[in-house]
């Protein structure tokens, strides 16, 4: 008899006949509503403001018509405290996931602000070159917009669901547009496609600005540790670039 007769067996009589259901390839994002956010939005905020008067140009990346700082600002010392929080969740969510957190650490490798005035947007885009992309809301005020993301898999949206009375549950959604709260951290696949709708605010002057802070997070071995341990004979001595150049390993 076969393994597989062999597990058909077990299945007992209750069982047969049943439809069951299993959720396979999710995307999960993740979001925290961090404690004490309204003191600590007060001094980020002005150091914000402070920032986008000195550097009115700013730099251009999904933002449109709306404010992008350089990409330092977990360098800077007013937002480090910010970009240790993140990372914290961070840790949290690679215990979550089972990463070897012996080993591992999050890191932040660029952090930067948003303000965007009225008519501001950021047009589709993903975070190439990291593991998990992050928004946190300072400010929203009403009509300012909220985030959006689709379903990262095109077969899935070839043909359409049919119509059905209710809502549909969450995992057979097509995309979800996520609310701006102040305070919240939002965390998701650097890989995941996501836009900002235009600030619609009535609201005039910095109150109605919306403004948030995006970062790219990863995951690397801690200082002191070997990621990988050489086998014999798989010492490949170093690498060989596409010019011919051979670089050999320290």
């Amino acid at each position: 008899m076969s393994f597989y007769q062999k597990q058909s067996d077990k299945i007992g009589i209750e069982q047969r006949g049943k439809v069951l259901s299993e959720i396979w390839f999710p995307t999960i994002l993740h979001f925290c509503d961090i404690n004490n956010y309204e003191n600590l939005n007060k001094t980020w905020l002005r150091e914000i403001l402070k920032w986008r008067t000195n550097d009115q140009k700013g730099i251009v990346r999904s933002n449109a018509r709306g404010w992008h700082s350089a990409v330092d600002m977990h360098m800077r010392k007013p937002f480090i405290n910010m970009g240790v929080e993140f990372l914290r969740i961070s840790n949290i969510i690679g215990e979550r996931c089972k990463y070897n957190l012996e080993k591992l650490e999050p890191i932040i490798d660029n952090m930067w602000a948003n303000v965007s005035q009225y008519g501001a947007h950021n047009r589709n885009h993903t975070h190439p070159g990291s593991l998990y992309s992050l928004v946190y809301y300072l400010q929203s005020p009403d009509d300012c917009g909220q985030i959006w993301f689709t379903d990262p898999r095109p077969a899935a949206i070839a043909v359409q669901q049919p119509l059905i009375k209710q809502q549909r549950p969450r995992e057979l959604m097509n995309d979800v547009y996520w609310a701006p709260m102040p305070g919240r951290v939002i965390m998701f696949p650097s890989w995941l496609h996501h836009e900002v709708e235009p600030n619609l605010s009535e609201l005039r002057g910095n109150k109605g600005l919306r403004i948030s802070v995006s970062a790219n997070i990863s995951f690397r071995y801690k200082e002191g540790i070997k990621h990988k341990e050489e086998r014999k004979g798989h010492d490949a001595k170093g690498i060989l670039t596409a010019d011919g150049t051979t670089i050999k390993s320290e």
